[in-house]
């Protein structure tokens, strides 16, 4: 934490990143950054990169960068684990930069950063976040607090993930007493429009399970369509609904994009990042991702996995 406290000491300008196809995770870690610079550094020029989404503007925002916008800048990247998954106009722009800091919660297989913090026994880096701004003298502001909760909640899918430990909940206390309006976070995450909620009932309804234990949902873009749903990648973060099947061992989500499916995978205990990792993905041990050039791959997948798991 003092090495992160004196390169935004030192730096005038300050650009927060994360990935591309961003969860409450990647926004806000990135949002309570901004809001815990803006807090302590008041004269720092801050800007945000990124798509955004509709459903994360209430919380997110972004500036449209430019690449000299990165001249001698201070570039912190947040729960991005490898370079090719930073939401960027253009990598080479990072060359202009006069530092990169990576903080991250995933293994950390693609060390970027001119200096990092990595530390992947945490479930969300919205926790890792709070554990440092917590352990600095630096005000840690109720509107900071309130960005964490998102990702902390959501990166634990409602602390239920293996990886939540007793230091989880202690971070969410640590959150919580800075008087954060929780109920408005969970609307923020878990409120949803009608056709929406009516996808989720298909889903349930229409959900396969092999006898091996392995739960899919294979969700084409003709099936969004029907619903009236226009953002495929929120509709893969709900892949945990099929999590409650009993003796479920793996549950999969295929999800049809314009260009590609994507595939994201969950357990209690089974390494389904061995599984991403075959199919050119990667992640957390019991929550993965990958991609399918196309949805009718869907099959290949989950034959791997009845095999992987004999």
């Amino acid at each position: 934490m003092d090495t992160l406290i004196k390169e935004i000491e030192s730096h005038n300008k300050i650009i927060l990143l994360r990935h591309i196809f961003p969860d409450y995770d990647a926004i806000g870690s990135q949002m309570a950054l901004y809001s815990f610079i803006k807090d302590n550094f008041k004269d720092k020029k801050v800007l945000l990169g990124g798509n955004l989404p509709n459903e994360y503007r209430t919380i997110g925002r972004v500036d449209k960068l430019q690449e000299q916008d990165f001249d001698k800048a201070l570039v912190i990247i947040t729960d991005t684990a490898t370079l090719n998954r930073i939401d960027i106009p253009n990598l080479d722009f990072l060359h202009s930069a006069s530092v990169v800091f990576k903080i991250d919660h995933h293994v950390n297989v693609d060390k970027y950063g001119t200096f990092e913090i990595v530390d992947d026994t945490y479930p969300a880096t919205c926790e890792l976040l709070t554990k440092l701004f917590d352990s600095s003298s630096l005000l840690f502001s109720e509107s900071t607090a309130y960005y964490l909760f998102h990702g902390l909640v959501t990166d634990t899918d409602r602390f239920m993930y293996r990886s939540v430990s007793s230091r989880t909940f202690d971070m969410a206390s640590i959150l919580l007493s800075k008087g954060i309006n929780f109920k408005k976070v969970y609307e923020n995450i878990y409120s949803l429009p009608v056709n929406y909620m009516k996808l989720k009932g298909y889903i349930l309804s229409n959900f396969c399970l092999t006898k091996s234990g392995i739960a899919y949902s294979v969700i084409t873009s003709d099936i969004l369509k029907k619903f009236e749903v226009s953002e495929p990648h929120l509709v893969s973060l709900w892949v945990n609904l099929l999590g409650e099947v009993k003796n479920v061992k793996i549950w999969i989500f295929f999800v049809e994009n314009i260009d590609n499916c994507r595939v994201e995978f969950r357990s209690n205990k089974i390494s389904v990042r061995e599984i991403a990792n075959h199919f050119g993905g990667g992640g957390h041990e019991t929550a993965s991702g990958a991609k399918l050039d196309t949805i009718a791959d869907y099959e290949k997948v989950v034959n791997f996995c009845e095999k992987f798991i004999k």
